[in-house]
């Protein structure tokens, strides 16, 4: 009897040691999925004439890896609150289909906010996932009890720590009001960090909308994250980055791929990952609810949006914003100047579409999308004097073409009697000055301070608003901002989004009649 209890002992003790070094050596596998900037694109679209995207191929997609995965969470990096499903729905159809197809953690990003923080809270009630507000001041405004500091999901036997952060330009590019920043962005991590590891989070993952320039520096400035998910970029890399042992990814835009990325762990530490974007395209069917879901939600669709009205004709054509100062686009560009806190903008002609005159009445969503047809964003920079100058002169040089200039916060006059400026490109150098032109005089600069216009200073330094054809992709052959240009800022803000805000707000929009701050002589 006492053998048969020795032996019995034996074998309960060999699986009692054994199944510790098991346990102990176990490698488990937490499964991350995301999108960011999904932009209200919860219908499939064209792009390259290819059809991606759409919620209901997205659903299908998470719900294929929760069946092929154990550990799976979902989550988004913000601007997913944009366009016909949020001007109509105010947020609650996106977020109740977004809940649907899996979503598990949400960070904000500044679109969340382009019509005030009630209506961001009052679409949260419709969601089933954890949003997150870390770097927000939200006690006193609508957010309050909706959104969290920091977060911990328990998966498997991995605690897993989330915390989010906001880009700093939140308080120029949306409408916040009661909600601010509450302070810079490697503090506000540093602090959340150590609130995770304080409540024994295991894994840290920080959802960000801060653009992926940024997330390297969080990665060199803040230790103990593991994974950031970023967004606020519009770009998928093609594998993660790994800066000082913390993972970095983006989210893209518009809902083209979902991000996954595999994280193994041992001991409770990340020992390897696998990484995937997965194409949301045709070949993936739309999860059969959902999509009747969006097809209910289309049938309450008017025929257009109304976003408010005005008493005056548009006039878009080719000859009002190619040839002279258009008093439509003085509105667009004041705007802009006016958010981004600018001292000047420049805008081509070419930017403004719909080519033709736009009745009195209804300011429809349609409208807007015409009138920004490209969708470019508005780009910050600083910029000498010296040449804005030159700018101004190749302006002068395309006028009558879409590479003629808009502007705010600047006037001038254009003599087209005088030889316009000549760019040359060969093979020993770049895009240049051939010859500088003669067509532009009489430069002044609004000065805010003063209430005064003062001349160009060419030596001075100018904050610049453009938009993106003309300062990332150089377009018409304008060379100066990204060449000359110094701490270039992509916005992310369209036309059709500075628009359908100050439309939004105003109700009534009217063009100002042009106010001389191009005047041509012929």
């Amino acid at each position: 009897m006492r053998k048969k209890y020795g032996i019995l002992l034996l074998i309960l003790m060999f699986f009692y040691f054994n199944s510790g070094c098991i346990n102990k050596n176990k490698v488990e596998e937490i499964v991350v999925l995301g999108t960011a900037d999904l932009q209200g694109q919860m219908e499939s679209y064209k792009d390259k004439n290819y059809l991606i995207g759409g919620i209901g191929r997205i659903a299908t997609i998470i719900n294929t890896e929760k069946k092929n995965h154990k550990n799976v969470i979902v989550v988004s990096t913000g601007d997913d609150l944009m366009n016909r499903f949020f001007h109509i729905f105010k947020g609650k159809a996106i977020f109740t289909l977004m809940s649907e197809a899996g979503y598990q953690v949400f960070a904000p990003g500044n679109h969340e906010f382009d019509k005030g923080p009630e209506i961001f809270a009052n679409a949260l009630d419709s969601a089933k996932f954890v949003a997150l507000c870390t770097d927000l001041s939200i006690e006193n405004s609508p957010l309050k009890g909706k959104c969290k500091k920091i977060y911990i999901k328990k998966i498997g036997s991995v605690k897993i720590g989330f915390f989010s952060l906001m880009t700093e330009e939140f308080p120029m590019v949306t409408q916040g009001k009661t909600v601010k920043l509450s302070g810079e962005n490697f503090n506000e991590a540093e602090k959340a960090v150590k609130l995770l590891k304080d409540k024994d989070a295991d894994i840290i993952i920080a959802l960000t909308h801060i653009g992926e320039d940024k997330d390297k520096e969080l990665a060199k400035k803040v230790s103990g994250i593991d994974l950031i998910f970023g967004g606020h970029s519009h770009e998928y890399l093609k594998k993660p980055l790994l800066v000082n042992n913390t993972l970095i990814v983006n989210g893209g835009e518009k809902g083209k791929y979902i991000v996954k990325i595999v994280l193994r762990l041992k001991n409770k530490r990340v020992i390897s990952h696998d990484f995937k974007l997965i194409s949301v395209d045709k070949s993936v069917k739309e999860e059969p609810l959902i999509a009747k879901k969006i097809e209910g939600y289309k049938k309450s669709f008017p025929k257009a949006i109304v976003l408010g009205y005005t008493d005056k004709e548009w006039d878009l054509t080719k000859d009002a914003v190619r040839k002279g100062e258009s008093g439509f686009a003085d509105l667009v560009n004041d705007l802009m100047r006016e958010k981004f806190k600018a001292d000047i903008v420049l805008n081509n002609g070419g930017a403004f579409r719909g080519s033709k005159v736009y009745p009195a009445g209804e300011i429809t969503d349609e409208r807007l999308k015409e009138i920004d047809e490209f969708s470019n964003y508005a780009y910050m920079l600083k910029l000498k004097g010296k040449y804005i100058r030159e700018i101004l002169e190749w302006s002068a040089a395309r006028y009558g073409t879409g590479g003629f200039l808009q502007v705010s916060g600047i006037r001038y006059k254009i003599d087209l009697r005088k030889k316009p400026m000549r760019l040359k490109k060969d093979r020993a150098t770049p895009l240049h000055v051939d010859f500088k032109g003669e067509r532009v005089k009489d430069i002044k600069v609004y000065d805010a301070k003063s209430g005064k216009w003062l001349d160009l200073d060419d030596e001075g330094e100018y904050k610049v608003v453009s938009n993106s054809f003309l300062v990332n992709k150089e377009g018409d052959g304008y060379f100066w901002f990204k060449r000359y240009g110094k701490e270039l800022l992509n916005t992310y803000s369209t036309f059709y989004s500075i628009i359908a805000d100050y439309v939004a707000e105003n109700k009534k929009v009217n063009p100002p009649e042009p106010d001389g701050r191009i005047k041509i002589i012929k």
